[in-house]
């Protein structure tokens, strides 16, 4: 009879973590990785690896050094350098429309840098794609670009936070203003810890895409 209890309450416990796994929403996939990355949520932390899920939801990490780069279900990609942390706080898609539920997708990019590459739901509709960033958020307009903390052309021991357009068109919209970056290699900076606009749209230079570039490469 012990036994037999014993293996009801295993029985249970898998039931319940396959009816918790099967009640997320799923995001994407890792398609690449190296080094270490996490995903939390509930308060819970789990290993990622290559071909695992990610979830609305949750809060990707990477390790310094490390690098990862996630396919979400609607083909657009996210690739994250060292140090990096992002929430992922939202993300619906149905490829087939077997429901009335709005195709959207919410990232706040909290910390590091990413290159970001638009997918059908941007290619759908762009206002459904939210990005935040710590000191302003962007405006989709089917993309790709590079975002996060950069130190070229800074003091020693500072840094700003950094913007470039690589295809299409993105519109940075800070507390003390806006512009549109829509040429290919046009950047802009802002601040942290002040508000500001942006700085004057220009093209980066080659060393402050390259600082990107580096930080993000495998």
């Amino acid at each position: 009879m012990l036994n037999l209890y014993r293996s009801l309450g295993a029985a249970l416990i898998v039931f319940t973590l396959a009816s918790s796994a099967a009640a997320l929403e799923r995001a994407g996939t890792v398609e690449r990785q190296k080094g270490d990355a996490t995903r939390t949520q509930g308060g819970e932390t789990l290993v990622l690896s290559e071909g695992g899920a990610v979830y609305a939801g949750d809060k990707i990490e990477t390790a310094d050094g490390a690098r990862l780069i996630v396919r979400f279900t609607d083909s657009s990609t996210l690739q994250m350098g060292g140090g990096a942390i992002i929430e992922v706080d939202e993300m619906v898609y149905d490829v087939h429309g077997l429901t009335d539920a709005k195709d959207k997708q919410g990232l706040k990019f909290v910390e590091g840098v990413f290159k970001y590459i638009s997918g059908a739901i941007s290619h759908n509709d762009f206002n459904s794609v939210a990005i935040t960033t710590p000191v302003a958020t962007i405006g989709i307009r089917g993309t790709e670009f590079v975002a996060g903390r950069l130190t070229v052309g800074m003091p020693a021991g500072t840094s700003h936070y950094g913007y470039q357009i690589r295809e299409g068109a993105i519109e940075i919209i800070a507390e003390g203003g806006s512009v549109t970056l829509d040429a290919p290699g046009e950047g802009t900076f802002l601040p942290f810890g002040r508000v500001a606009a942006p700085t004057p749209v220009r093209q980066w230079t080659a060393e402050e895409a390259q600082e990107a570039d580096d930080l993000l490469a495998f």
